[in-house]
């Protein structure tokens, strides 16, 4: 019998130990919004995050890909094109695609201050564009899915050795 429970042990303690490595969460949370011309106000700037944008798990597409990927930066960028006074201002995510240049890579590092033309949804606009790579840019955590695994596996181990070593002793 007490073989048996070492075995059990082993087994659940090696599982343990997979579920500790494992991924739970890779994708980073942002704010996604979007506010063409002022429509959207609680978009804008000053910036009210109330939860209202926050998605925890935010993906995003990658260039040259099909489908989308776990968002590896948030991203806000500031546009217009004074000459029709057309504004733009767009939060979201977007996926390190592995470039070797900031140019190519979106959410690598901030451009601000009046950057080179930049082409929106075919309009020629100057702006900003800021980078963070934390969940909403200033809080969260991506362990709370392993620490659930890892309090449940010892719970499972604990009963499951409790309820052999009970049996052994009382027969």
């Amino acid at each position: 019998m007490a073989s048996v429970a070492m075995m059990w042990l082993v087994g659940l303690s090696s599982l343990l130990l997979l579920l500790l490595h494992a991924p739970v969460s890779s994708a980073i949370g942002c704010f996604v919004c979007t506010s063409i011309n002022r429509r959207n106000p609680d978009c804008e700037d000053t910036f009210n995050n109330t939860g209202k944008f926050y998605v925890e798990d935010c993906w995003a597409s990658r260039r040259g890909r099909t489908g989308s990927f776990p968002g590896t930066q948030c991203i806000k960028m500031i546009a217009e094109d004074p000459s029709i006074n057309y504004t733009v201002v767009v939060r979201n995510c977007v996926v390190d695609d592995g470039g070797t240049n900031s140019e190519t890579e979106i959410g690598r590092e901030s451009h601000c201050g009046w950057m080179r033309v930049l082409k929106y949804e075919g309009r020629r606009m100057r702006g900003c564009i800021l980078s963070c790579d934390t969940d909403a840019c200033n809080l969260g955590s991506k362990h709370q899915g392993a620490l659930t695994a890892t309090f449940s596996a010892a719970v499972a181990v604990y009963l499951l050795v409790t309820n052999v070593l009970f049996r052994s002793t009382a027969g």
